[in-house]
């Protein structure tokens, strides 16, 4: 079954692999991956959508400062903390707070 649909796609990637697999490779708990199979995630599935367009459908974004990379990475930089290990790293953290496009962290742009 090929879909461009992320809901069918996390199912059928769920069906081949199981819950616990998707999970790991989309960083999020078993019961979430559960809920949102099953039509009972209370919230927003916008994050777990651009996670398994990412990881499963091969999404990219052009980053600012790393150029094309999935979905997934560009939402896995939003969420770091700040650490001055590497210019990169100090340069992903800002590019992600100040105006990127793809950013979605409150009052980035």
């Amino acid at each position: 079954m090929t879909t461009n649909n992320w809901l069918d796609v996390l199912k059928e990637e769920t069906a081949k692999q199981g819950m616990r697999a998707v999970a790991e490779k989309l960083g999020v708990s078993k019961a979430t991956v559960s809920q949102v199979v099953n039509d009972k995630y209370k919230a927003s599935t916008h994050v777990i959508q651009q996670r398994v367009e990412g990881v499963f459908m091969a999404f990219t974004v052009d980053c600012p400062i790393l150029g094309d990379i999935a979905v997934n990475q560009c939402l896995e930089h939003q969420n770091r903390k700040f650490a001055a290990t590497n210019h990169v790293r100090v340069a992903l953290y800002r590019a992600c707070r100040n105006g990127c496009p793809h950013s979605k962290i409150c009052g980035s742009k």
